[in-house]
């Protein structure tokens, strides 16, 4: 892999664009060598690397969309359409894992045995690989860029591995007079491709419906800590991971000038960002202290 290649893939672009080769030549290899030796478990994580694909397709296009800067429609970014595509991506595993969990019972019911080979154990093996390897790049580029689709492909992609090495197992049963083992195994699988669904849409609808990101206890504690604050509330946080929005009130001596309360709102905003990078942007509302505004309360103020 040469200089350029390299770093091409670290970016989150890039890996999802090999993680997307990668699984179409999995998906491919893995339904026609199944369809050839009776492997439901196989042919069950062939179209499991397939949905693969298809999701990082979507998930290219989220980065996309994502990355674009705010415009007149869209002053906040765009970087909702990441988990717009996570929720996507979660809608075709679930339909994948319905139609791995039909094959599997069918396969079941017939009781038709596999062929098991050598080849069979390689491709499985190949596969674990491949995916092995995917999964290490997509950790770091994630760790390195913040960015929830790549992580989530990630995660994605471990619970691959598990899937492939159950498939190892159910191959080897098979072959020593289990042929039940290789349809439980498609059970299994779908079972996964649910579970994987699942995190997706819960990740994805948590971002969608604002949760909280931010522990409002410590963003006070950050606040407080600098001189002219003396009390912070309201504290609120909503995006991604990867771009955080957040915005708080804080009181300062109503004495101060505008341009003195301006620079300890700057000041607020400043100490945030540099504790937490995945901060965009922090709106800091600057009120005039009152007693009234403690609610009898102790007065918060950096020592």
């Amino acid at each position: 892999m040469t200089g350029r290649a390299a770093r091409v893939f670290r970016t989150p672009a890039g890996a999802l664009s090999l993680a997307f080769s990668v699984n179409m030549f999995l998906s491919v290899l893995k339904i026609w060598w199944g369809h050839s030796i009776h492997s439901a478990g196989m042919i069950a994580d062939g179209y499991h690397a397939l949905l693969d694909s298809l999701s990082d397709v979507i998930c290219l296009g989220g980065v996309f969309m994502a990355s674009r800067p705010p415009d007149e429609n869209h002053p906040y970014g765009h970087a909702k359409f990441e988990p717009l595509a996570q929720v996507a991506v979660s809608v075709f595993l679930f339909i994948t894992g319905y139609e791995v969990l039909s094959h599997s019972w069918e396969s079941f019911r017939s009781g038709q045995g596999v062929h098991f080979t050598v080849p069979s154990l390689l491709v499985m093996l190949i596969s674990m690989g491949l995916q092995l390897f995917l999964v290490n790049l997509e950790r770091r580029v994630g760790d390195r860029t913040g960015n929830s689709l790549v992580k989530a492909d990630a995660l994605h992609i471990r619970s691959d591995i598990f899937a492939s090495g159950a498939v190892i197992a159910g191959l080897l049963a098979s072959h020593w007079g289990f042929p039940k083992a290789d349809p439980v195994v498609g059970f299994l699988i779908a079972i996964l491709i649910a579970h994987a669904g699942f995190e997706l849409l819960r990740e994805g609808t948590q971002v969608l419906s604002d949760k909280i990101l931010m522990d409002p206890e410590g963003i006070i504690c950050l606040a407080t800590a600098v001189p002219g604050v003396i009390e912070c509330h309201s504290v609120r946080s909503h995006g991604s991971s990867s771009q955080v929005y957040m915005d708080l009130n804080i009181h300062v001596d109503d004495s101060l000038t505008v341009a003195q309360a301006h620079a300890i709102s700057h000041e607020v905003e400043a100490v945030i960002r540099q504790r937490h990078p995945s901060v965009a942007e922090v709106i800091v509302h600057i009120e005039p202290f009152r007693e009234e505004h403690l609610h009898g309360k102790p007065i918060r103020t950096s020592s």
